[in-house]
């Protein structure tokens, strides 16, 4: 009854973020086109809800291959990952890419232009999992140049330049992972195997069993195995500035009988935060949850933490100098519990140096190690390596740098730890969230590239740099076409009014009056205005005039005839003769007048006689 209760409390909480997952998981394929680009899992960065499924798809042109690199990485574990998983294809390789836990996957390199990706929550999930991150580029191989923020591989690849030296093969060939500058690495402190201690008189070879730790009795010969050993009681009132304690099961594991479950109560009596930090080794269905005050009010609850933070130290601060932490480990639990310190923020331990007015403190191990715990960087001044006001390198290589090499996006260390933990950036960069730098400009690009993806949050607008660059090239042709329609348009107006002025140009006198002047009558005009008598009603004296007549007519009709057969070659005379015609004008026109008053005072027998005068000077339809 109570395990359902608790389920049913689960999903409740899980139901408005359940509500947005479905819109961006509803069964439809999404799509991606971008070169370059990040894919999230559903309510990222918070844990992903159980009962969904969800499909990306990721298209390429023809002869390119698709690299994943996994940024974060958390799934729910389950054997043969058969509860929640991530299923990526087709590979390059002939295994199945099918991936969950806790542990970062290999990058996968596709074989073929596209890439299809399948994530599965199952019902029966604890929604306890934060999900993941990925990244993706695609390319060709063989590439002679790659972008400014890129790193060009031994084949020709490009990859993103954060990918280099982060211990993955992105190239194919391992070349993004040669030539990188190992971290150093501690010697080993202890020559035991896992799961036992040394016991630490001079010279002592002897290691025991975990379980032997602070059990109240000398297991060690120097009783070292009692020695800084935390409060292991089940729950307690700490009032203390600063303090430690741990769950009963730190040192052994014996949850045989029933659950266990504890709660500390954390009162300083101050209003300064209190800052907590914890190491967890958590069994599978064991947890711990901080509360912000006293007592254990849903509202207050400031972070849950389960097997799935067992990697690292995680740290709470709370918001006055109050705070509760609730332990449950179930029966049979293979966990260890954890392992807690806390102290008021701004109060140093005893062991430990203050940075100044930053309410911050730092160790004596922590002093020049390359690493700011400072803000303002004063547990890595007046370092022997270095010179005044220069800072040292991480991992002991004797290199420094000067306070303006410092958080500029620009790596002066080897390792780049010049880069790290930034708590402010030089001018024109901007901060992430993981304390990290970029270029001002890099922020709303569409294209993350702060590891948390801060730089493309609180946006307006975000638009890609492609769609910018198609959006200039674009308007510049628009702009060259609208140029040249305006230069078209310009012509045609300048021909059209060019032939209006010609219309409305004046004309001379001459071209005036020859215009107005009205041509003569034909021949065929005077004939019908009884003016000319037609050549057949002229008046024949005797039989000789008539048989002259005669033999005129049939040498003229012979001479027609043969005119005809010859119009080819006589094409050429007459355009002579008509050029001799139209170029002597005013003399045509005084054998026209004397032709006329020849036809008009002259006798008919005499026009009979010498028809040509008139017939040689008269064009069709003019007198």
């Amino acid at each position: 009854m109570e395990k359902a209760a608790a389920a049913e409390l689960r999903q409740s909480a899980l139901a408005p973020l359940t509500a947005i997952c479905l819109a961006a998981c509803s069964g439809e394929l999404e799509q991606h086109t971008e070169r370059r680009g990040v894919i999230y899992s559903p309510s990222w960065p918070s844990n992903y809800p159980p009962a969904i499924n969800c499909s990306w798809y990721i298209q390429g042109d023809h002869g390119e291959m698709i690299t994943i690199s996994f940024k974060n990485f958390d799934l729910e574990d389950s054997q043969k990952c058969a509860v929640d998983w991530l299923m990526i294809g087709p590979s390059s390789k002939r295994e199945e890419y099918k991936v969950c836990g806790s542990s970062i996957p290999p990058s996968f390199i596709s074989a073929r232009d596209h890439v299809w990706i399948f994530f599965h929550s199952d019902a029966s999930s604890s929604g306890q999992a934060q999900g993941f991150r990925l990244s993706y580029i695609r390319g060709k191989i063989g590439q002679s140049v790659c972008q400014s923020d890129e790193f060009r591989c031994a084949n020709g690849k490009c990859i993103p330049s954060t990918w280099k030296c982060n211990s993955m093969d992105e190239c194919g060939d391992n070349s993004d992972e040669k030539n990188c500058t190992v971290p150093p690495t501690d010697p080993p402190s202890s020559i035991c195997p896992s799961g036992m201690f040394q016991c630490s008189a001079a010279r002592s070879t002897k290691c025991l069993m975990n379980e032997l730790r602070c059990n109240s009795v000398k297991d060690c010969g120097d009783g070292s195995d009692e020695d800084n050993c935390p409060d292991l009681s089940c729950g307690k009132r700490l009032g203390n500035f600063y303090g430690s304690f741990a769950s009963p099961d730190l040192f052994r594991a014996d949850h045989s009988r029933s659950d266990l479950r504890c709660t500390w109560y954390v009162d300083t009596q101050d209003n300064r935060h209190v800052l907590l930090q914890l190491d967890l080794q958590l069994g599978y269905n064991d947890y711990v949850k901080v509360y912000d005050g006293i007592g254990e009010r849903g509202d207050k609850l400031m972070q849950t933490f389960s097997h799935h933070n067992n990697r690292h130290s995680v740290s709470v601060e709370s918001s006055k100098g109050q705070l509760t932490v609730s332990y449950h480990a179930h029966s049979k639990s293979t966990g260890h519990g954890f392992n807690a310190t806390y102290q008021v923020k701004g109060y140093c331990l005893p062991w430990e140096h203050p940075c100044g007015s930053d309410e911050e403190c730092f160790t004596d191990k922590q002093h020049c190690d390359g690493w700011w715990h400072c803000p303002n960087g004063k547990d890595e001044e007046n370092c022997p390596a270095c010179q005044k006001n220069e800072y040292p390198c991480e991992g002991n290589s004797g290199l420094c740098y000067s306070v303006l090499d410092r958080c500029n996006n620009q790596k002066n260390c080897p390792d780049g730890s010049d880069e790290k933990n930034c708590f402010t950036c030089q001018p024109g960069n901007f901060h992430c969230g993981t304390n990290l730098c970029i270029f001002e400009t890099w922020r709303c690009d569409g294209q993350e590239d702060c590891q948390d993806g801060s730089d493309e949050r609180n946006c307006l607008v975000i638009v890609p740099r492609k769609v910018i660059t198609a959006a200039l090239i674009g308007s510049l042709v628009c702009g060259l076409l609208l140029v040249i329609a305006l230069g078209c348009a310009f012509k045609l107006y300048s021909l059209r009014t060019r032939e209006y002025r010609a219309f409305e140009t004046q004309m001379t006198r001459l071209e005036a009056e020859f215009v107005r002047r009205e041509a003569p009558p034909s021949y065929g005009q005077l004939i019908a205005q009884g003016l000319i008598p037609p050549v057949e009603d002229f008046p024949v004296y005797n039989a000789s005039q008539a048989s002259v007549l005669q033999n005129i007519r049939t040498a003229m009709r012979r001479q027609m005839r043969r005119h005809s057969s010859r119009r080819s070659s006589s094409r050429r005379r007459l355009g002579r003769l008509w050029s001799r015609l139209f170029h002597r004008p005013r003399k045509n026109f005084f054998q026209k007048s004397a032709c006329k008053q020849e036809a008009t005072s002259a006798p008919k027998a005499t026009l009979l006689l010498f028809p040509r005068c008139c017939l040689v000077h008269q064009s069709p339809g003019v007198g």
